[in-house]
């Protein structure tokens, strides 16, 4: 928890305390006001969420109390005051305003934002709408220099609008996922980039169904730190809510749960996806010639470029680079294999891979998901690391194990600490662009590798 957090939850202790054991009102009301006090220092310096109102309700039932029991406190209000304390103080700590972990690498993190729009693609959601352009949202992590006391970005914007959406995939209360905005990144705005010599490696990243750009942030931070610029992609209407400019929004049109014909449908969906990575390839050549406006310009090494993804992203970070020559590997995050063309796993891929996923898919909705992989890792002639990760299941691969730590019990998450499923992720993806991007000494990567957690197929 935050300080003013743990110093509101030990003033409400006191207070109850003297609430039982002291008759005296002047020191229950002294320590009601300091808790009072603490809740509303926690507004203005760190923002007050919604975990703490039973706290506030649990002061406002004890001053009630009080005051009708100048003598002594009844044993059914003790009880009943101690059940909701407890239950006050655990909502903050099993659904905690998380940090990300702070990155190692030698550089601060910037950040940037951009709205582009494809007008030579049609918008393949939306057939009701003529003239409808394929438009993305893409955010850029990449190494700078922090010269002056800067705030970092929050971890989500439109928080608004992206709590509703997140709760209705979740079938949760709206309220739930609102302190996500409260949740600082290592990231900062609009960063200078400083380099006499040296142009960025880039790594493009595509998420999964319903996911967005922000559930990869610590593996972004991580890259970027080192000197990576990670391009993330939000593809529109398969983005768990996409939100332009001027607060219009693409919500989650994929959902074709029990369609019989699926997989033939995310087969012709996945081109879409593809357009969209192949289109911001593009304009990162328009960045590097700043054609386009950026912290970036003329920094990029376009010839140094990564394409991963997770899950359906997996599948077109690998059609992608089976599409386009200027991605010169790809990694997936325990990746879908199932919607790629059947020419993609017949003909292997020639740049080089690394697969790392949960140990079976047999419970999924896609038991056969491994089975693809195999043949496309027995077709693939370069480079190819095919890695398990024991413990873990599909949403190990994201950013959502930092949530809470009860947060296995409600969705794919497995059972390693989110410290230990996070950094062996993060340290995985950095070991294998370090070794096959930009041809540094593998000694590193080799010692992750040989961790008993990862299975080395």
């Amino acid at each position: 928890m935050r300080s003013l957090e743990t110093l509101t939850l030990l003033f409400l202790l006191l207070t109850i305390s003297v609430f039982f054991i002291d008759k005296k009102r002047f020191k229950f009301l002294l320590l009601l006001m300091a808790t009072i006090g603490s809740l509303i220092a926690q507004y203005f310096i760190e923002g007050l969420r919604w975990q703490f109102a039973p706290c506030v309700y649990l002061l406002i039932v004890m001053y009630i109390i009080h005051r009708l029991n100048k003598n002594s406190v009844k044993l059914i209000y003790r009880a009943l005051v101690s059940i909701w304390y407890v239950i006050a103080a655990a909502l903050p700590i099993i659904i905690p305003v998380f940090s990300l972990p702070t990155p190692q690498g030698n550089h601060a993190v910037g950040t940037e934002v951009f709205h582009w729009v494809d007008s030579s693609k049609s918008e393949w959601f939306t057939p009701e709408k003529l003239e409808d352009y394929r438009e993305t949202m893409v955010q850029f992590w990449y190494p700078g220099v922090l010269k002056s006391k800067q705030e970092p970005e929050p971890y989500m914007d439109y928080i608004d609008l992206r709590a509703v959406a997140i709760a209705e995939a979740g079938k949760l209360p709206s309220f739930l996922p609102s302190h996500l905005n409260l949740v600082e990144t290592n990231s900062y705005k609009n960063l200078q980039y400083q380099s006499a010599n040296e142009n960025i490696p880039v790594v493009v990243f595509s998420h999964g169904l319903t996911g967005s750009r922000f559930l990869h942030q610590s593996l972004f931070e991580h890259l970027a730190s080192y000197g990576y610029a990670v391009v993330a992609i939000d593809h529109s209407y398969d983005c768990n809510l996409t939100v332009f400019p001027n607060r219009r929004t693409a919500n989650y049109r994929s959902d074709i749960t029990g369609h019989p014909d699926s997989i033939r449908i995310r087969k012709q969906q996945m081109i879409t996806r593809t357009n969209d990575v192949l289109f911001v390839l593009d304009q990162l050549e328009k960045i590097q010639s700043s054609k386009i406006r950026s912290n970036l310009n003329g920094r990029l090494n376009l010839q140094k470029i990564a394409l991963g993804g997770h899950s359906y992203g997996g599948a077109t970070a690998i059609l992608s680079a089976q599409r386009d020559k200027r991605i010169q590997l790809c990694f997936a995050l325990d990746g879908w294999i199932n919607p790629l063309p059947d020419s993609i796993i017949e003909n292997g891929l020639n740049v080089p891979v690394m697969y790392m996923g949960r140990p079976s898919w047999g419970d999924s909705d896609y038991p056969s998901n491994y089975s693809k992989l195999d043949n496309l890792m027995r077709s693939t002639r370069s480079v190819k690391y095919y890695l398990i990760i024991k413990e873990t299941l599909h949403l190990d691969y994201t950013d959502v194990p930092l949530y809470s730590p009860i947060i296995k019990y409600v969705v794919d998450v497995g059972n390693l600490p989110s410290s230990i499923s996070v950094s062996t992720v993060n340290r995985l993806v950095k070991g294998f662009l370090d070794s096959h991007l930009m041809n540094k000494p593998d000694e590193e990567f080799r010692s992750i590798l040989s961790n008993p957690l990862i299975v080395n197929l």
